[in-house]
């Protein structure tokens, strides 16, 4: 018989901002799907793909970089050197705070780009030599 965990915290529920942000994700992707397979079917093949590849690793490279990496994501104030007054410890890391959720739009702009290189991906390894063929066949 099935008996809960009496330690499993309730669930919240879904944030406007968060539904927003998944319409957004999924728009973006259909947009750049479609101008993916649109600009390979015209045969701009290495044009999409510098453009897609350039537009992905500046997003990441900038994310990465404004987050400082995240090594410091769960820093907390007893982590940092005892010689560090108070204040700015927690400047600190009301910092690391701060910049993870003003950098929050990157991946709005990242996740849709990874979205389409991994239907690429599918439709490479996947599609074309095992599903395809099985399908011309019919």
């Amino acid at each position: 018989m099935f008996t809960p965990n009496p330690k499993r915290t309730p669930e919240k529920p879904i944030s406007p901002e968060a539904k927003r942000r998944l319409v957004a994700v999924l728009l973006l992707t259909t947009v750049l799907l479609i101008l993916y397979y649109g600009g390979m079917a015209i045969g701009l093949v290495r044009e999409v793909m510098i453009v897609y590849f350039v537009a992905f690793g500046v997003l990441l490279v900038g994310y990465l970089a404004y987050n400082r990496g995240f090594v410091n994501k769960n820093v907390t104030e007893a982590d940092l050197p005892l010689d560090w007054p108070a204040e700015k410890k927690r400047a600190f890391v009301e910092g690391n705070h701060r910049r993870a959720e003003k950098s929050r739009w990157m991946l709005t702009l990242i996740i849709p780009f990874v979205l389409v290189f991994m239907a690429e991906a599918l439709y490479l390894f996947v599609w074309d030599p095992h599903i395809k063929p099985f399908i011309d066949k019919l």
